[in-house]
C-alpha cells in the first residue's frame, strides 16, 4: 500500500472529526480499491465511521448522455456493495472541490483515487491547499505504481516492458479487504436518495445530443466481469492472430470498464492468469496491451503536460509534419463532415459511424481513423484538435489517458520515423490500401451498418 499512498499536505488529522471521508471519483467501484481499503483502514485506526461520498455534476465539458449514463449504471451498483459493507454511500449534486470541501468540515482525513491527467489532478492539488487536515491520494487504476516505474516521461513501450520486469510480480496481488469496526450506513447525512439511474440524470443540464448505448454497454463491475468471462472463453484464445483485425470483435471490450474505474486492471489479469500461463503468447499480447501500454499511456499524461495536445508530440514529429504542411491535400473536410461520417473513404466513414453509435471504434480501426485526420486538415495541429475533440465527446473510453496516448502515437509519438512520404512526412503512414489487403473490410462495413 505504501507505494500506492502519497499525502498530499502537511496537516494533521481532527482528532475531533466524525467520520473518514473517502472521495470517489477515478476508483468507481467496491472490489479491488486500494484507495477504499486504505480509508477503511485508517477509518478503522481511528475508531470513526467511513463516509464514501461520489458527486455529479454538469458544469464540466463534454458531460452528456453517453457518459453519465454508462457511469451511473455503475455508480449505483457501486453504492449498494459498499453500503452491504455497513458504510454510508453518498452521492450528491457537487464538483469535486466544492462535495469534498462541504463534506470534509466534520472529517479526520480526506482520500482521494490518484487520477493523471491535468484538471483532476489540479481539483487534488486544490482540496490540498484549502483544507487543514491531510488529504491522500491513493493510485489504484494500475497494475505497477507509475512514480515506482520512472520519474519521467518515457518515450517507448518496450523501455517501460524492460522496467517492468522484476516488478510485476510483486503487484499482481488481490488486494486485501478489510473490513469496518464501526458502522456508518446509518448515519444523518443527506445525499440523493434514488437507485434509478434516469432520476439522476433528470438533475443534469446535459448534452442529450449525443445518444446513450444501453444496446452495447451497461456499466458497472458485474457487467466488466462477464464481459472478462466471455472474452477469456471465447476470445482469448484468438487474441493474438485476430485482434487487429476490424471484421471480428477479439478485443476485450473492457475500456470503457477500466476508464471508468468499474474494474480494476489487477482483477483482469488476476483472472486471466486463473485459466492461463503468463507466457502463453495470447495472454502475452493482451498483457501487452493491458499493462504496458495502458501504463505508459498514464506515464505520459503524468509527466507530459501537454498530453492531449500537438505540442505534446515529439520534435522530430512536430518536424517533418509541418515541412509537409504546403503539400496538396487530396480533400479536406469540415469538422461537421468528419463528425458525421462524410468523406469519401467508406474504411473511414465506417469508424466514425461506429464511433457515433456504439461508443468505440474498434482499435486497430482507431489508428487508422485518426492518421486519416493529417490528411484531410490543412495542418496536423487541426487534425490532432479534432481527433481530441472527437473521441472525448463519443467515446466511452475517451477523456482517458488511453485516448490521448493513442491519438499521440498516431502523430508520431512512441514511435520512429518511417521513410518519408507527402503529407504524412516520416510519421508512419496507414493506407486504405493495405487496410483491404490485410482484413475483409467488406465484412468491418456490413457489421457497424448493423449496429
Amino acid at each position: 500500500m505504501e507505494e500506492r499512498l502519497k499525502k498530499l499536505n502537511g496537516a494533521s488529522e481532527n482528532l475531533s472529526g466524525k467520520y473518514v471521508l473517502y472521495c470517489m471519483e477515478a476508483s468507481q467501484r467496491e472490489e479491488f480499491n486500494h484507495a477504499l481499503e486504505f480509508a477503511v483502514m485508517m477509518a478503522n485506526r481511528y475508531k470513526k465511521p467511513l463516509v464514501v461520498a461520489f458527486f455529479i455534476t454538469d458544469r464540466y465539458k463534454f458531460s452528456n448522455a453517453r457518459y453519465y449514463r454508462f457511469m451511473l449504471e455503475g455508480i449505483l451498483k457501486t453504492k449498494k456493495q459498499i453500503t452491504q459493507r455497513g458504510i454510508k454511500f453518498l452521492i450528491r449534486k457537487k464538483t469535486f472541490v466544492e462535495g469534498c470541501m462541504e463534506l470534509s468540515k466534520s472529517a479526520v482525513l480526506v482520500v482521494c483515487d490518484k487520477n493523471y491527467l491535468r484538471t483532476q489532478r489540479r481539483w487534488r492539488e486544490k482540496l490540498a491547499n484549502l483544507l487543514d487536515i491531510p488529504v491522500y491520494v491513493v493510485e489504484s487504476d494500475v497494475v505497477v505504481p507509475i512514480s515506482l516505474v520512472s520519474d519521467k516521461s518515457i518515450p517507448y513501450a518496450f523501455m517501460y516492458r524492460k522496467k517492468l520486469e522484476g516488478l510485476l510480480e510483486n503487484f499482481l496481488k488481490p488486494v486485501e479487504r478489510i473490513d469496518p469496526l464501526v458502522r456508518s450506513d446509518h448515519m444523518d447525512l443527506e445525499g440523493l436518495d434514488t437507485e434509478k439511474v434516469d432520476d439522476l440524470l433528470d438533475l443534469l443540464q446535459i448534452d442529450k445530443s449525443v445518444s446513450t448505448v444501453e444496446r452495447f454497454y451497461e456499466g458497472g463491475t458485474d457487467q466488466a466481469k462477464r464481459r472478462l468471462r466471455d472474452f477469456i472463453e471465447n476470445k482469448l484464445p484468438h487474441y493474438k492472430e485476430k485482434r487487429n483485425d476490424p471484421a471480428y470483435e477479439m478485443t476485450s471490450d473492457l475500456s470503457p470498464y477500466l476508464h471508468f474505474g468499474q474494474v480494476s486492471p489487477i482483477y483482469v489479469a488476476l483472472e486471466v492468469l486463473k485459466f492461463y500461463p503468463a507466457d502463453d503468447p495470447n495472454v502475452q499480447a493482451f498483457f501487452n496491451e493491458l499493462i504496458i501500454w495502458r501504463e505508459l499511456a498514464r506515464n505520459f499524461c503524468w509527466y507530459n503536460p501537454f498530453y492531449n495536445s500537438y505540442e505534446g508530440l515529439p520534435r522530430w514529429a512536430k518536424e517533418t509534419l509541418e515541412d509537409h504542411t504546403k503539400d496538396p491535400r487530396e480533400h479536406i473536410y469540415t469538422i461537421e463532415e468528419l463528425e458525421f461520417a462524410k468523406t469519401h473513404d467508406p474504411y473511414w466513414n465506417s469508424a466514425q459511424k461506429e464511433l457515433l453509435k456504439k461508443g468505440k471504434i474498434h482499435t486497430y480501426m482507431r489508428m487508422y481513423w485518426a492518421k486519416r485526420l493529417i490528411e484531410w486538415t490543412s495542418h496536423p495541429k487541426d487534425a490532432f484538435d479534432i481527433a481530441c475533440y472527437l473521441n472525448d465527446k463519443y467515446a466511452l473510453d475517451g477523456r482517458d489517458p488511453n485516448g490521448y496516448s493513442s491519438i499521440s502515437w498516431c502523430f508520431g509519438n512512441f514511435d520512429r520515423p518511417w521513410p518519408e512520404r507527402k503529407v504524412m512526412g516520416k510519421v508512419r503512414y496507414m493506407s486504405p490500401k493495405s487496410l483491404k489487403e490485410r482484413f475483409d473490410m467488406s465484412a468491418y462495413i456490413r457489421r457497424v451498418e448493423e449496429l
